[in-house]
This record gives structure tokens, sequence and C-alpha cells, in this order.
């Protein structure tokens, strides 16, 4: 079972404040207060299961070594919150449709972000420092290649990119590759399963 040493340390980790913790927990922030400060001697097995799964939940994993010490660590990056995804696509459909898609992931929580040309693209790629970024080819004006260039030109470190067109050749992809992004990915036959596992990589 969770100690208080662990859940000092988990929430430090996870930078959470006592009370986001606490309502997580579905415990009060007294208790969890009281708990952490010692002034519970022997605490319910429910509520530091409660705490425990909570943590569990953000994305840490609680591991023994074979003296005993507890080891606190991430899942992976992806799990440790909520993944920060912009979407730079001028059709408005798709963009619905990547939405929907990422909220139903059974595993991952995103925050999306949305932008339907390159201007706001840029715009956005600069304010919300997203950990992916899942970019369209064909948009009015500026178009998918040109934006990269730009943010390359301007920024030397950009986050992955998830290249998707509904124009797929083995020219724009190789285009695209030699700019840089993870993938490129065919509209006509992209399905929920291969953005997964794109994002998957592009955080891990």
């Amino acid at each position: 079972m969770i100690t208080i040493e662990q859940i000092r340390a988990s929430r430090a980790l996870l930078g959470l404040k006592q009370e986001e913790l606490a309502k997580k927990a579905g415990v009060s922030t007294g208790t969890l207060n009281n708990i952490e400060r010692g002034f519970q001697k022997d605490p319910k097995l429910s509520t530091l299961k409660s705490i425990e799964l909570a943590l569990r939940s953000e994305g840490l994993e609680f591991s023994e070594d074979a003296d005993g010490t507890i080891t606190i660590k991430f899942k992976s990056k992806a799990r440790s919150g909520a993944v920060n995804v912009l979407i730079i696509d001028d059709n408005k459909s798709d963009r619905l449709l990547y939405k929907t898609w990422l909220n139903k992931h059974p595993d991952m929580r995103f925050k999306i972000s949305e932008a339907a040309d390159a201007r706001s693209g840029y715009d956005a790629f600069i304010s919300q420092a997203p950990d992916c970024i899942i970019l369209d080819f064909m948009m009015y004006g500026k178009n998918g290649f040109q934006l990269l260039v730009q943010m390359k030109q301007d920024h030397a470190k950009i986050p992955p990119i998830i290249f998707v067109t509904a124009m797929h050749t083995d020219v724009i992809s190789k285009d695209a590759m030699e700019l840089g992004v993870q993938v490129c990915l065919d509209k006509k036959v992209l399905t929920k399963e291969n953005l997964y596992e794109e994002i998957q990589k592009a955080v891990s």
C-alpha cells in the first residue's frame, strides 16, 4: 500500500496541489493534508487505495525493488498527463474527426487546439507549445509544406509533425520526410488506430 512519503513524492512529481489530488481521489483536502503531515497515524486502507488509484490514473506506476525500495515513475511520456495536440487543417470536418478520435482514445488524454489555416496554425504553435502537430498538406493560402519550412526556419526545435493529405503520393511523402516530419498519412485510408499509433510514437 502507498506510504505517506510516496504520496508526497508523487504529488510533487505530478505538480498537483493537495486540493487537486484530493478531488481526484474523492477524499477531503483536510483528510489528505492530515495523512501527508502524519496526523492520521492509521489512515483507512480504502482512503490510501483511492489516493493510489488517483495517482496511477495520472500516469504514475509504483514498482518494488528486490530490497523493498518503492520506485515511482511515469509509465510513459504519453501517460504523464494530457498530451497537447495541435490540429492544423482547413477542413472543419477533418478537424472534428481527428478531435473525436482522440477524445475516444482508451488510454491517453489530450488537450486539443485547432487552427483552420497556416497563419493561425503558426500562432497556435507559438502560444500552445504542442507536444505533437497534425498538419494538413493542402490548405488555402500557405500550405503545410510552407508552414513547416517557416517553423523550422524560425525555431531550432519543433514538435513531432504528423503530416496528413488527401493527395498522398510517394513524392509528397518523400518531400515531407525530408523536411523532418514523423510520418505522412493518407487521409483517404486513415483510421483512428493509425492516428493513435503515430501519436503514441511521437510523444513516447
